[in-house]
């Protein structure tokens, strides 16, 4: 990276201000909710008064449904491109330099979702332009998101990830999200679970910080993602309205609001410290 971009990002940097949250969401380990928590995170924000960017390294199209005036898309290069040029890792990821420049600048949040096979190449490039050191110069606090539910390679995914992250973002803070969607991280002694949890991400989140996400109501949230609606647009709905996304019995759709209502108020506790807010959901100074 260009001592240009360096410089620019420095300058930006010495406004007066709190700096701005930079939010990665990330593990090697694919449909362990990484969009989930980024959604999560933006309608945690959205209701602070903030709406967040979002930078998108991955295949799906939830989240530039959900959001689509918000949501910047990389496309990396191919394994062929690389080799023919070994620059165009470093040109795929130009948005998201740019997103960072965006967010010293105006002070808008950005969240960097990250999918399974796209998380070595991120690596990579934070590695290979020493991107640590632009945030560092710039002052910009980030924080690294890594979930993992109660399943044996999500877990070993989620250790691998933190120990990637460690060695090119060091000033990142690195933060466990433990997802109970699949159940809680509680296991039967001895199975090949309990031998993960108990040696490896037990340990290490005693050493960094950690959240648990508890699970939505079984059956509760489904319905509304099909219909493809945030949690913000449930909470804030009528109950006529929620019929009609659900195709429930008004009961049933009172039943089904309160529990993603309950959820988001759980999530908020558990991740609002996380991503910069305060325990009543405002913007932290």
């Amino acid at each position: 990276m260009s001592r240009t971009r360096t410089s620019r990002l420095a300058e930006t940097a010495a406004i007066p201000a709190s700096p701005p949250s930079l939010i990665f969401v990330g593990s090697d380990k694919g449909g362990i909710g990484k969009s989930f928590v980024t959604a999560l995170a933006a309608d945690l924000l959205d209701v602070a008064g903030t709406a967040p960017r979002i930078v998108q390294i991955d295949e799906q199209e939830r989240l530039p449904a959900l959001y689509p005036d918000r949501v910047t898309t990389l496309s990396l290069a191919s394994m062929d491109d690389v080799r023919r040029d070994p620059g165009a890792i470093v040109a795929a990821f130009d948005p998201l330099y740019a997103a960072i420049e965006r967010t010293i600048g105006d002070r808008v949040p950005t969240i960097v979702d990250i999918g399974g096979p796209q998380q070595t190449a991120v690596e990579e490039y934070c590695g290979l332009v020493d991107l640590d050191a632009d945030l560092a110069e710039a002052g910009l606090s980030a924080v690294w998101l890594v979930p993992a539910t109660a399943e044996p390679e999500a877990m070993r995914g989620a250790v691998r990830t933190s120990t990637a992250i460690a060695r090119v973002l060091p000033s990142v803070r690195r933060t466990l999200v433990l997802n109970e969607r699949d159940g809680s991280f509680r296991f039967y002694p001895g199975s090949p679970a309990d031998r993960i949890w108990s040696a490896e991400l037990q340990p290490l989140a005693g050493t960094l910080a950690s959240a648990r996400l508890p699970a939505i109501a079984p059956g509760s949230w489904a319905p509304f993602e099909a219909a493809g609606k945030r949690f913000v647009d449930v909470v804030a709905a009528e109950i006529p309205e929620i019929q009609r996304w659900t195709g429930r019995s008004r009961p049933a759709a009172k039943v089904l609001r309160g529990d993603v209502a309950f959820f988001l108020s759980a999530a908020q506790e558990a991740l609002g410290d996380l991503i910069g807010l305060d325990r009543d959901g405002s913007d932290a100074e």
